[in-house]
């Protein structure tokens, strides 16, 4: 089991093993700055790297950058 697994649980009791990129599979999220977003968001301070006030700081740098990119998308 790699350290970014998570045992999740269903309404229904049911258990699975994920990590974020099933997630963001399942949520069909295609957008490169809300996939980085995503992740960090999820892993906020735990991945024993960075900081939680470094990971606000990704996670709020990525939500800009995923603005820029709608807006050059919807031109």
């Amino acid at each position: 089991m790699s350290k970014y697994d998570r045992v999740i649980t269903d309404k229904y009791g049911n258990q699975a093993t994920v990590d974020v990129y099933d997630v963001l599979a399942a949520f069909d999220v295609t957008c490169p700055a809300l996939q980085h977003l995503t992740k960090k968001a999820l892993c906020a301070g735990i991945r024993g790297h960075k900081t939680l006030a470094v990971d606000l700081q990704d996670i709020h740098d990525s939500s800009i950058r995923a603005i820029q990119l709608n807006n050059r998308e919807r031109k």
